[in-house]
């Protein structure tokens, strides 16, 4: 199917061709005819990277009165990187209409959104439930006439508590107003939501995908929580041409690795939700513009990121539920692209990947991070990258390459020395300090313990043995590792332990505890 059997105007047609689209996406398919066929309440339910917004974006712009000056639509996101996504959405595909419309969102001025509610009379509102709110209460969003409602992300409100929101704004919606919803999942508070206030709706499910197909190479690294950090520098050191995202749990995580990562010399930067809206927008900017190679962000602070050319995503260790994961990944290859997908797990917690590999319907390849001879090569060769122009440069120019006057001081200082012996001292200066580091540290890979129980039921821990309890590793190890010694800990850690001599101390430890029931 193409777009032109769609029964969309030959504005939204061209707008559609400007973007290079040639044929809808499945849930684009088969929403869009359900969307313009009129009045009607409708639930959308895809993972992400699927079109979803395309999918409400294009019929909305098929039904909006252009010579109105209300406000007919509202749209509700769960942040204000989505809101923002939305609204680019919007002008794209509607750069052919007359149509108005704006982003209202907190962190930004007030007078300026209520400035242009005011002046501009738009038929669109996109934004999120607190500042929607606000408006609403100062007088200046008026919903009466507003007959059409689209919840983008209905589950990740759900997660932020926004939901109670909704149903205060749905309150001052006429009776006769519509509801699209398009959501990841289907938990049952949004459940009840539909059965509350939708009309019969009509509900679609696109079937979840395998994940890692040809687009997505999805791997795992087993590495110990206190090395996850020279791992991931080793990663960034190793793989060329890297534009990417790394996802943590906390915005406590995202700030210590983005200020250790700077440290170190690589060009990152943060997003979580404690930063002000104009540091969010220089830093996603600077990401756009090619200026930062890496993202370090949380699951909410990324939300509403629109790079469809992303290289890699890196999981600092796992996510804090699947549906999570499968967000995250599916930032990677879009469009036809390839796309690799790296997770840091600490040993004691790979019980998880049977629960994780059965709910994204494939297995994750296990992986050993680069050795240390691989990556004193890959580092040389990537500076050696960096100065091929001034290397062809200078060979092209001869005596006529314009160096400062001061070189004529750089070069009678190394007179005495042969041209090997130069080369020496400027490889020494480059490469010393990070050459050093690589062999300090050795290899970082842990040993598969072979542990297939830790994570339990969930990945959130319901009925998992990591978050309930505290986790193997939080309790001194698994079995090979019982020792309350931090010295003897590690080198149980590291040697694979022994199991016949930690069965006396696990005895020893646990022998007034009642026997714990199997998970």
């Amino acid at each position: 199917m193409n777009f032109e059997d769609l029964n969309l105007s030959k504005e939204l047609l061209r707008a559609i061709e400007d973007e290079g689209f040639k044929s809808p996406s499945e849930i684009q398919e088969k929403a869009i005819p359900t969307l313009l066929n009129g009045k009607v309440d409708f639930v959308g339910q895809a993972q992400t990277g699927t079109g979803k917004t395309a999918a409400f974006v294009l019929p909305l712009l098929s039904q909006i009165n252009f010579k109105s000056n209300e406000v007919q639509a509202l749209i509700l996101a769960p942040t204000r990187e989505l809101a923002n996504q939305v609204h680019e959405e919007i002008r794209k595909f509607g750069k052919y209409l007359d149509v108005r419309t704006l982003t209202v969102y907190g962190g930004t001025s007030y007078d300026k959104q209520i400035n242009g509610l005011r002046k501009n009379r738009p038929q669109i509102v996109v934004g999120t439930t607190g500042r929607i709110m606000d408006l609403m209460k100062r007088g200046v969003l008026r919903l009466q006439n507003t007959k059409q409602l689209i919840l983008d992300e209905a589950d990740e409100m759900l997660n932020m508590g926004f939901l109670e929101d909704v149903q205060e704004i749905l309150k001052a919606l006429p009776e006769d107003r519509n509801i699209w919803m398009f959501s990841a999942t289907m938990p049952k508070p949004i459940i009840n939501l539909v059965n509350k206030e939708f009309k019969d709706p009509e509900i679609l499910k696109i079937e979840k995908k395998t994940l890692s197909n040809a687009d997505i190479e999805q791997k795992y690294f087993l590495i110990r929580p206190k090395h996850q950090m020279e791992a991931l520098c080793r990663l960034l050191d190793f793989e060329t041409d890297m534009y990417g995202i790394v996802f943590c749990k906390t915005k406590r995580e995202v700030s210590e690795i983005g200020s250790e990562l700077l440290t170190r010399g690589y060009k990152v930067d943060v997003l979580h939700g404690d930063l002000n809206q104009s540091q969010r927008d220089a830093a996603m900017k600077k990401f756009k513009s090619g200026y930062l190679s890496l993202l370090i962000c949380t699951d909410v602070a990324a939300r509403g990121i629109d790079v469809n050319n992303l290289t890699h995503v890196i999981n600092f260790g796992f996510p804090q539920d699947m549906e999570s994961y499968v967000h995250r990944i599916g930032r990677t290859g879009r469009a036809g692209t390839k796309g690799k997908a790296y997770t840091l797990i600490d040993p004691f917690q790979k019980g998880k990947l049977r629960y994780l590999e059965r709910f994204v319907k494939t297995t994750l390849t296990p992986a050993k991070l680069p050795t240390v001879p691989q990556l004193k090569v890959a580092l040389v060769n990537k500076e050696l990258a960096r100065m091929a122009n001034l290397v062809e440069s200078v060979s092209e120019k001869g005596d006529e390459f314009k160096v400062d006057e001061t070189y004529d001081v750089f070069r009678e200082s190394l007179k005495d020395l042969s041209k090997d012996q130069i080369l020496k001292v400027l490889f020494s200066q480059k490469f010393r300090k990070d050459l050093r580091r690589y062999q300090d540290l050795g290899e970082l890979d842990a040993k598969d313990t072979g542990d297939k129980r830790g994570g339990g039921k969930g990945f959130s821990g319901r009925g998992g043995r990591d978050r309930k309890r505290g986790g193997r590793d939080a309790r001194g190890g698994g079995r090979n590792n019982r020792s309350r010694s931090g010295a003897n800990r590690d080198k149980k850690q590291d040697d694979g332990g022994s199991k016949g001599s930690s069965r006396g101390s696990r005895r020893g430890a646990n022998s007034n505890r009642k026997p714990r029931p199997r998970v």
